[in-house]
C-alpha cells in the first residue's frame, strides 16, 4: 500500500450483551431439542414426532428472545438437524430423497411463520406496555404542570422531564435571539457547545417556520440540536432543542415528546389566560375605585372647603365684633375641616398608589410595630380617644406595603371613633398561616341590610356637615385584596361592629 494512500477505517461490529444472550438461548434450546428428539427416537423407534419437538423449540426461542430473527435461525437449525440426525441416511445430509424437499420447505415455512407471528405478538405487547407507561408518565407530568405556579416553573419542569426521558441535554429558547444573546435555558451538560451560525440559523428557522428544524430534518439538517416548536394554539411560545448524540430518537418516543410539548403549551396558555383575567379584573376594580373617587370628591371636598372659606372670611371681616370666644370656635372649625381634608388627601394618594401598580413592593415587617404606628397617628388626631391595643406574645412578621396597611388601620380606627365613639379596641393575633387584625367599636353595630353593600358604598352615615370618609372602606378592601388577604365586617356578639382583615404571613409564589 502506498504511503500517501489513506487507509479505509474498518467498521466496528457492535455486539450487545442482549444479542449474545439471545444467541446462547437459541443454541441451547436447539441442542436440548436435538437431545430430547434422540431420546424419543430411541424409545419409540420412530421419528414422526421430531418435527413437533422442533416446532415447539422455535416457539420457545421466539418467546424468550427479542425480535423474530432468532426464531428463524432456530427454524433453519432445526431443519438441518432433522435432515442430518433423524432422516435416512442418518448422520449425513441428504436433500435429494424422494419427497424430502417438500417436507423441508414445509417445515421451514411453518417454522418461519410461527416465529415471525410470535415475534410480532411480542413486539405488539412491548409497544402496548411502552404506550401504557408513556400515558402514565404523561398523566403524572400533567399533574406536576397543574401544580406549577407560573410559566417559568412550567418551562423548567418540561426541561427536566425531557432530560430524564431522553437522557440527553435539552435546551429552551424564548425567542429567536435567545441563542445569540446567551439567554437559553439548558438542562444537562453540553460539552464544547458553541452558539455558532449553524445553531442560530436552525433555531431561527424553527421560529420562522413554526416546525421542527435542525438535526434529523430537512430544515438546517447540519445543526447539532433537533429543535421543536412549543405552540399555544396558533401562537409559538418558544422552542425546545434536543441534542442527539448517536442516532435519532425512536418515532414512538418522539410522539411522546410532542405530546409533552402539547401539554406544556396548553398549560402555558391556561396560565396566560388566568393572568389576563386577573389583569382585567384588577383593571375593572381600579376603574371602580376611580369612579367612586370622582363621585365622592364632588361632595366631600367641596363641603369642608366651603366651611373653611366661610369661617376664615368671618374672622377676617368681623373678627373684632364677634369676640375672642367665637373666633376660637371658628378657628377650631377651620382646623377640624383642614384635618379632614388631610385625611382625604392621604386616601387619594393611597388610591393612586394601588391603582398604578400590578404587584405591590412588599417587605417583611413586624406587625406589632405597624399597629403601634397606626394607633399613634390616630391618637395624635384624636387626643381624647381611648384606644385599647391587644398584641400577641410572639412577634409576627408579615410581608406588606407598610404605608398602605397603616392607612387601612387608620381608616378603620377613625371610622370607629367618628361613628361609634370611644373606646376602640385594636387587636392582633396569629390565625393559622395568617396574621389577623381586628378593629372593634362598642356602638350599635351595622344593620344587616347595610352589611352586603358596606364595602361598595362611597358614603358612610354620620356627620352631615362633611359626609363620610368617602372611599375609606372601598379603599381598605382594595388594599387588602392587593395583599392577597381578606377583609370583612362582623358584628360582635356583645355589641358593636368589628372589622377583621387577614394577611398571609408568607409571600405567595
Amino acid at each position: 500500500m502506498r504511503k500517501n494512500e489513506k487507509e479505509t477505517p474498518r467498521r466496528r461490529i457492535h455486539i450487545s450483551r442482549r444479542n449474545v444472550l439471545d444467541l446462547t438461548i437459541t443454541m441451547g434450546i436447539v441442542a436440548v431439542t436435538t437431545w430430547a428428539s434422540a431420546l424419543l427416537v430411541n424409545w419409540t423407534d420412530s421419528s414422526a414426532n421430531v418435527t413437533a419437538l422442533y416446532t415447539l423449540a422455535v416457539l420457545l426461542v421466539a418467546r424468550t428472545t427479542e425480535g423474530y430473527g432468532w426464531g428463524i435461525l432456530a427454524s433453519v437449525l432445526g431443519v438441518f438437524a432433522v435432515n442430518y440426525a433423524f432422516t435416512a441416511p442418518f448422520n449425513k445430509f441428504n436433500f435429494t430423497a424422494t419427497g424430502y424437499p417438500v417436507i423441508f420447505l414445509s417445515l421451514l415455512f411453518i417454522s418461519i411463520i410461527t416465529s415471525a407471528t410470535t415475534g410480532s405478538v411480542k413486539e405488539q405487547v412491548r409497544r402496548s406496555r411502552a404506550s401504557e407507561q408513556r400515558i402514565r408518565k404523561l398523566y403524572e407530568f400533567s399533574q406536576r404542570l397543574a401544580n406549577a405556579h407560573d410559566a417559568d416553573q412550567m418551562i423548567d419542569l418540561t426541561l427536566q422531564y425531557l432530560n430524564e426521558l431522553l437522557a440527553c441535554p435539552v435546551m429552551y429558547l424564548q425567542d429567536r435571539d435567545s441563542l445569540a444573546e446567551n439567554r437559553e435555558r439548558v438542562c444537562g451538560e453540553i460539552r464544547g457547545f458553541v452558539s455558532d451560525a449553524i445553531e442560530r440559523g436552525a433555531a431561527a428557522t424553527c421560529f420562522d417556520e413554526q416546525s421542527a428544524a435542525g438535526a434529523g430534518t430537512t430544515l438546517a439538517p447540519y445543526a447539532r440540536f433537533h429543535y421543536l416548536p412549543l405552540m399555544s394554539g396558533d401562537k409559538m411560545i418558544g422552542c425546545y432543542g434536543l441534542l442527539w448524540k448517536d442516532k435519532p430518537i425512536h418515532s414512538d418516543v418522539m410522539d411522546h415528546v410532542r405530546a409533552i410539548l402539547a401539554q406544556t403549551g396548553i398549560s402555558l396558555e391556561r396560565q396566560m389566560l388566568a393572568e389576563e383575567r386577573n389583569r382585567v379584573a384588577l383593571e375593572a376594580d381600579r376603574e371602580k375605585i376611580r369612579g367612586n373617587l370622582l363621585r365622592s370628591i364632588s361632595h366631600d371636598l367641596r363641603t369642608p372647603l366651603t366651611g373653611i372659606i366661610g369661617a376664615s372670611a368671618a374672622i377676617q371681616e368681623s373678627g373684632e365684633r364677634i369676640g375672642t370666644v367665637e373666633t376660637k370656635k371658628l378657628a377650631a372649625d377651620i382646623h377640624e375641616d383642614a384635618e379632614w381634608l388631610l385625611r382625604m388627601v392621604e386616601n387619594l394618594l393611597s388610591v393612586t398608589r394601588v391603582s398604578q401598580v400590578t404587584t405591590l413592593k412588599k417587605s417583611e415587617e413586624v406587625a406589632e410595630e405597624v399597629v403601634a404606628e397606626a394607633v399613634a397617628r390616630c391618637k395624635k388626631r384624636y387626643p381624647d380617644a381611648q384606644i385599647n391595643v391587644h398584641l400577641p406574645d410572639e412577634m409576627l412578621f408579615v410581608p406588606m406595603d407598610v404605608t398602605l396597611i397603616v392607612q387601612v388601620l387608620i381608616n378603620l380606627i377613625e371610622n370607629a371613633i367618628r361613628y361609634a365613639g370611644t373606646p376602640v379596641e385594636v387587636s392582633l393575633c396569629r390565625q393559622g398561616q395568617n396574621a389577623q387584625f381586628v378593629v372593634r367599636d362598642f356602638g350599635s353595630g351595622i344593620s344587616a341590610e347595610k352589611q352586603d353593600t358596606l364595602f361598595e358604598s362611597t358614603q358612610m352615615p354620620g356627620d352631615s356637615r362633611r359626609g363620610g370618609l368617602g372611599i375609606g372602606l372601598t379603599l381598605c378592601r382594595s388594599i387588602i385584596a392587593a395583599h392577597e388577604g381578606e377583609i370583612d365586617e362582623i358584628n360582635h356578639p356583645e355589641g358593636g361592629a368589628q372589622f377583621v382583615f387577614t394577611l398571609p404571613m408568607e409571600e405567595t409564589v
